[in-house]
Formats: C-alpha cells, sequence, structure tokens
C-alpha cells in the first residue's frame, strides 16, 4: 500500500478546520478538506489497490474497510474527493469507487465475520427504541416516521419500545437480533467513554460505552443508532477510534450504522428509510453496507455542495 502524504501536523490542522466548519455551518471548507483528504489519504490508497472506478457491467461494488486512528478517525474517509468529478471515467472520489466501511480494530472486524449460530436468522426481530421526546432536550419528530417506516416495511417482526430506562433496554437487547435507536446521544471529545445514549433515566442512569461493551451479543446482526455524532471519535486515545458505533460492534453486532455528527432531522429519515427499503427487500442485514452505499449516494445527487447533509452517515462492521 502506497504511503499517504498526510504528515501528523496537518491531519492536526485538516480535523480542527474540519470540525470548525461542520459547527460553523461552512460548506465551502468542509468540501475543501474532503478534496484534500483524497489528495493525502484516501486517493493513493484507492489507487494502490488499482481501484479506479465503478465496477460496471452490474458487477458487485468492491469494498474497503478502514480503520483510521488518532485524528483521521474524525473525518470522513468514506466521502473524501473532488465530487465535481463524480462522473469522470475516473473519479477523484471513494464513494464512487468503492463502498466503505469502518472497523474500530481487525480483530472486530474477524470477530463481526465470525460463524453465525445454528438457526440464527437476521431480521426476525427489530428491537425498535423511540425516544420522540427526553428530558432537558429537544423533541425528535423524526422518531415517529421512523417508526412507522419500520412498521410498513416488517410488520409483526419488530416491537417498539418508546421511553424506555437504561435497565429495560440492556435487559431486552440479546433477544432482538436487529436494533434501532431513534434518540439523541451525547459523544465526548475528551472522555470517549463518556458517551452516551440518552433514554428516559439519562440524567441519572445513562447508556454509556461502557454498559454496551461489556455485552456479548453472539446472535446480534444490526444495529442502527439514528442520533447526533454516534460516531464520533474523541482526541484522548490517539491509537482506538472510541465511540458509540464502534461499541456496538464490540458487542457483537455485525453491522452498525452511525453518524459522525449532528444530521437534520428529514434528511435521517430519508437515509433510514433507504436502507430499511434495501435490507427489507434482501431479507438480510448482509447488504447494510451497500445500502448506506446507495442511500449515501442518492442524498449527494440532491445535495452534492452540502456533504455535512450527505457524509454524516457510516457503516461499519463486516
Amino acid at each position: 500500500m502506497p504511503r499517504s502524504r498526510a504528515a501528523l501536523d496537518d491531519v492536526h490542522l485538516r480535523r480542527s478546520r474540519f470540525l470548525a466548519a461542520l459547527a460553523g455551518g461552512d460548506e465551502p471548507e468542509l468540501v475543501r478538506v474532503l478534496g484534500w483528504l483524497w489528495d493525502a489519504v484516501a486517493g493513493p490508497v484507492l489507487d494502490g489497490l488499482g481501484l479506479t472506478g465503478p465496477p460496471g457491467d452490474g458487477r458487485p461494488w468492491p469494498r474497503v474497510w478502514w480503520c483510521p486512528s488518532g485524528p483521521l478517525a474524525s473525518l470522513p474517509l468514506h466521502a473524501a474527493g473532488h465530487h465535481r468529478t463524480r462522473a469522470d471515467p475516473v473519479p477523484r472520489t471513494v464513494i464512487d469507487r468503492v463502498v466503505s466501511s469502518y472497523t474500530p480494530t481487525v480483530r472486530a472486524l474477524v470477530h463481526a465475520r465470525r460463524p453465525r449460530p445454528a438457526g440464527a436468522r437476521g431480521g426476525d426481530r427489530i428491537m425498535v427504541v423511540a425516544m420522540p421526546r427526553t428530558p432537558g432536550r429537544a423533541s425528535l419528530p423524526g422518531v415517529r416516521r421512523e417508526v412507522r417506516m419500520i412498521d410498513e416495511l416488517f410488520g409483526g417482526r419488530f416491537t417498539a419500545f418508546e421511553d424506555p430506562g437504561r435497565d429495560d433496554i440492556l435487559g431486552e437487547l440479546p433477544a432482538y437480533p436487529w436494533a434501532h435507536f431513534g434518540c439523541h446521544a451525547v459523544s465526548s471529545l475528551d472522555d470517549p467513554s463518556g458517551s452516551r445514549l440518552l433514554l428516559r433515566d439519562h440524567e441519572s442512569r445513562p447508556l454509556a460505552i461502557t454498559d454496551i461493551v461489556r455485552l456479548r451479543l453472539d446472535r446480534a446482526e444490526f444495529a442502527f443508532l439514528s442520533a447526533c455524532s454516534t460516531a464520533r471519535a474523541g482526541a484522548a486515545l490517539a491509537d482506538e477510534a472510541i465511540h458509540l458505533t464502534s461499541s456496538f460492534q464490540l458487542a457483537g453486532y455485525r453491522h452498525v450504522i452511525g453518524t459522525l455528527w449532528k444530521i437534520a432531522d428529514r434528511h435521517a429519515v430519508a437515509v433510514a428509510a433507504d436502507v430499511y427499503g434495501a435490507l427489507a427487500r434482501a431479507g438480510t442485514a448482509d447488504g447494510a453496507a451497500e445500502a448506506l452505499h446507495a442511500a449515501t449516494r442518492a442524498l449527494r445527487a440532491r445535495l452534492a455542495d452540502w456533504p455535512s447533509t450527505w457524509a454524516a452517515h457510516i457503516h461499519s462492521g463486516a
């Protein structure tokens, strides 16, 4: 694999610029950082692997797993590129060459690919954690739309838990191969282990990363964290990408979808609808990465100059 041209100091600088641009709504700066991320990191990797364009002729998309650490873990490698070249024969974009996934460690990826237990069938039971209202937080009207959408697609195979507490969810998770969380989340840059999902009792008993990684869910297949910044890595640990999304993978989920930053309610619902629609047609979560890739490309087609909208979601796992 070719050596990247990204010096560590430059990565720190671009990460700071990217986070500041997200906070300030500076889409042109986000576009510039995505171009740099292609030139310095992702482009040399894909060129070195011989992945120079879309598969074509109905062939499946090639897959790449990113295992970033340090400041790179906060940057969207899957969205790197000069997106005005997306229609070129050799596009200088990741998303137009490969389907991207992430993993916190190689060992976690190996575990996500473990053989399924006898009789396991993904999608037979779906837990939907719905928090349209959360103490001390803004309402999330999109949560109810997500619940209706999952009900329409999967009917009697899903169970909605509205306004649950921490212990309710920890006790029920092992019974459901699929889990959808529609709620608020808090990500801590300084203390990643303090990141948490906000349920009814979050002020006294938060559902934290430490609770998730202690689980051992051998039959877990798919988790969709439809919450803000669930894949936002902290800066405290240079060698690991620790966040809520990776914690679900470490707990045993083969496929996890999370977000790198905040995203508007209506766009989050659109992505979830596209992903679940594809999984319902397939009857399995094995195509979760491809489903998210297609949903992201569809959103980019409408909002190419707004990467804060279309680049937020990532897939982690097998």
